[in-house]
This record gives C-alpha cells, sequence and structure tokens, in this order.
C-alpha cells in the first residue's frame, strides 16, 4: 500500500529500472535509507535517501550521487508524504554506509554518510528545525577498491565507536563524539580469515558494546573490544552448514534487535540467522542459522534502526531489553537518574525526582549486560536520595532503572 504522496521516491533511470519495471526495490546499499522523527514533533518522520545515478559507460556503473529526505507524516489522523526528494547535497557517495546516532543531549541525531571510494565522512545535525548543522570529516584508511557496498558500517550502542568492515580486510575502527560529531583515534584490527573471498558481509555489537560480531560469508566472528589485544581475541563462533534452498545460507549483514538479541540476513530471503546471547563469549552466544523463519520474502536484506533508547550522554539508557510488547506502548521515561560513586564496589547511591515523577514509592531496577533483572529495591516515600547495597554483584556493567526516569548504567568493580 502505498501512503498518499508516496510513489516516485527517488525518481530516474534507476528507479525506472528497478522499481518500476523489475519490481525488485530500489538498490542502493545497506543502509540504503535512514527514518528518523523529528525531535519535539511526533508524527513528523524524516526519511534520508540516497538518489543512484546510473552510467552507461564503459564501463557501466550505478553509485548515488545526491543525499535526500523526504517529510512524512504518521499519526492517528492521517498518514501521508507531505514533502519528498529534498535535496540536502549533491556528491559522489558510498553505496549504503549510512547511520545514525543520537546526540549528546539525548534528543537531537547525528546522520552519517560516506563519500564514494573515500575516507571523507559526511555528519549532518538533525534538530527540531531540521538539519542545522554540516560536517566534513577526512580520517582514517581508504577503504578496498570497489567493495564499499560489499560490507557494513555500525555505530556501537552507546554511540561511541563507529565501526566499518569490507570483507577480507582489517576492521576499521573510530571514536565518536557524541557532543561535537567529530570521529577520532583511527585504529584497525587484524582479522584472520578461514574461508575463500566472497561477496558480502556484516558486523554488530553485541547490547553491551563489549563484543563485536563480524559475518564473513561461511564463518561468523567474536571480537572482544575490552581485550588488550582485540585481534587476538578472534574467535569463530559459527561455520555454514551448506544449507541452500535454493540459495545458500551464508553470513551477511546484521542488526541488533530490540530484544537483545543479534539477527543476520543470510542471503535467502526466508531466514534469518540469530545470535541469542550476544554478550556471552564464545559459542556460548549461540550462534542459530535460520534460526528465524520470515513469514514473507525480506528482499534479501535487513532493517537497520538505530539505538533509540540512547539517552543523554551523563545517562545513556538501555540499548535493548529481552522482553519485547507488542502491546501498548508504556510511558516515555522523563527525567534524570544519578548514580554515585560510579563505578562502584558495594552500594551505589542514587538520586533522582522519582516523588514527582511517580506520585508513590517508586522500584529501582538493575540489569546486567544481557537485560536479565538481577535485584530490585524498593525506594522510600519522601526520600529524593537511596543507597542501594551492590555488594553481591560481579564485576561488570549493568543498568539502573526507577520508574519514570531514563535509566544510568553503573560499572561494578571488585
Amino acid at each position: 500500500m502505498y501512503l498518499p504522496n508516496g510513489t516516485d521516491i527517488n525518481p530516474g533511470f534507476w528507479h525506472d529500472v528497478l522499481c518500476d519495471q523489475n519490481k525488485d526495490g530500489y538498490a542502493g546499499g545497506y543502509p540504503g535509507a535512514v527514518t528518523l522523527e523529528l525531535p519535539q514533533a511526533p508524527g513528523i518522520y524524516y526519511m534520508f535517501h540516497k538518489s543512484i545515478k546510473y552510467v552507461a559507460g564503459p564501463p557501466q556503473d550505478a553509485y548515488p550521487d545526491r543525499l535526500l529526505y523526504s517529510i512524512i507524516k504518521a499519526d492517528a489522523e492521517s498518514k501521508e508524504v507531505l514533502e519528498k526528494n529534498i535535496e540536502l547535497m549533491a556528491d559522489d557517495l558510498a553505496l549504503g554506509e549510512m547511520g545514525a546516532v543520537k546526540h549528546a543531549n539525548g534528543r537531537d541525531w547525528w546522520v552519517f554518510t560516506a563519500k564514494r571510494n573515500s575516507n571523507t565522512f559526511y555528519t549532518f545535525l538533525f534538530t527540531a528545525e531540521g538539519i542545522t548543522d554540516t560536517l566534513v570529516q577526512t580520517i582514517g584508511d581508504l577503504p578496498p577498491a570497489n567493495q564499499e557496498i560489499r560490507g557494513q558500517t555500525n555505530f556501537s550502542n552507546n554511540g561511541n565507536t563507529l565501526a566499518r568492515f569490507f570483507p577480507y580486510n582489517d576492521l576499521m575502527l573510530y571514536n565518536f563524539d557524541r557532543e561535537t560529531g567529530l570521529f577520532s583515534n583511527y585504529r584497525t584490527v587484524g582479522v584472520k580469515y578461514s574461508t575463500l573471498p566472497g561477496i558480502d558481509g556484516g558486523l554488530a555489537f553485541s547490547p553491551s558494546d563489549r563484543y563485536l560480531y563480524v559475518m564473513a560469508k561461511t564463518e561468523a566472528y567474536q571480537f572482544d573490544l575490552w581485550a588488550q589485544n582485540i585481534s587476538g581475541s578472534q574467535t569463530t563462533v559459527a561455520v555454514w552448514d551448506g544449507f541452500r534452498d535454493p540459495v545458500a545460507t551464508v553470513f551477511y549483514r546484521s542488526q541488533l534487535g530490540p530484544d537483545c538479541k543479534i539477527y543476520s540476513q543470510c542471503g535467502d530471503m526466508r531466514y534469518y540467522h540469530v545470535i541469542h546471547y550476544p554478550d556471552r563469549p564464545g559459542l556460548a552466544c549461540e550462534f542459530e542459522q535460520r534460526g528465524l523463519v520470515l513469514p514473507t520474502p525480506s528482499g534479501a536484506s535487513i532493517p537497520y534502526f538505530p539505538n533509540f533508547r540512547l539517552g543523554p550522554i551523563d545517562s545513556p539508557g538501555l540499548p535493548c531489553t529481552p522482553t519485547v510488547s507488542v502491546g501498548p506502548a508504556p510511558a516515555a521515561p522523563t527525567g534524570s537518574l544519578r548514580a554515585y560513586p560510579n563505578p562502584a564496589k558495594d552500594y551505589v547511591v542514587l538520586r533522582g525526582d522519582w516523588l514527582h515523577l511517580t506520585g508513590r514509592a517508586a522500584v529501582c531496577r538493575i540489569f546486567n549486560a544481557l537485560g536479565q533483572e538481577v535485584q530490585q529495591t524498593g525506594v522510600p516515600v519522601g526520600s529524593p536520595e537511596v543507597a542501594v547495597n551492590i555488594g553481591h554483584l560481579p564485576t561488570g556493567v549493568y543498568w539502573v532503572a526507577v520508574d519514570g526516569l531514563l535509566p544510568v548504567r553503573l560499572v561494578v568493580e571488585r
């Protein structure tokens, strides 16, 4: 079903052939579009997308030459495309390699894309006023020739790291400053490949951002980003089992789901592979090949969504929850929660305006890196501050949530 005024997004020859003639959909790399709600404007969405230029050749070629956006209204009253194909910038851009991450204020967004065959990045600040700033930065190594569409670029859940991966090359890692929108500390991580070169691959961060998973066609690798030697931590967590029906169900682009599992597209449109416990080391992560059978074909792709739960820099929030409800959405958390000392050892003091927000005694819940609740403590009426005993919790990263407040990250050290 088309939205009113929703036809002819990305008009031109590429659209005419792929969408109108072949009915295949608009092939622009992964992800080829990123949709975000306009900050402080519920029901208004901006879809950022790339228009593909086709070159008849010789040699034949097709690549994005414009970054566009379309504005969509989708609320209880109506759903329609208000404006479409508005040019944000014109330049030769990478196929795919788009992304978004929350600004340090937890409200606005940074929208990111890469220049074609380049180590130059464009980063746009998306606020209630629309795009208000454009940053251009050149950093790191050039991507391998003719492989831009083959890999995947992804932000960590906390928004502090960008990983860029192209099959049969080293991993590229960058620090990202959510306040300034700038990249820094470029470094590479060596990858040992056991398979023959092939097209496409992917990557995804675990919920805690400790583990980075790399999909390399017939093998899947896990890297421990907290290890002193990240390259040396490489562990093979899956080897393709040879299944094809008729397409080989190998390992391609991946996405952390809202249920704390990682899903990986496999070439065949009817299945996703599933990593059930991505914050567990090695084979304990439980990589299940074709663990999700899809009710309809996926178009050999996978949805892209950034960490919508990411909060302000001092209260980043939970990246996912192992229980996903399909019922009415709970009220969005507001206000701030503070935890000190942090890192903590035997106790942590929590401070927040839970009385004002809830009007009753609140409950403090502590979750581990897997999203599992490990402790629950009542917060007494009339107390804006409470000390919570955490002496029994092992070393690790936790999330502390109090009713109605944005969760806060807590590090426990022994």
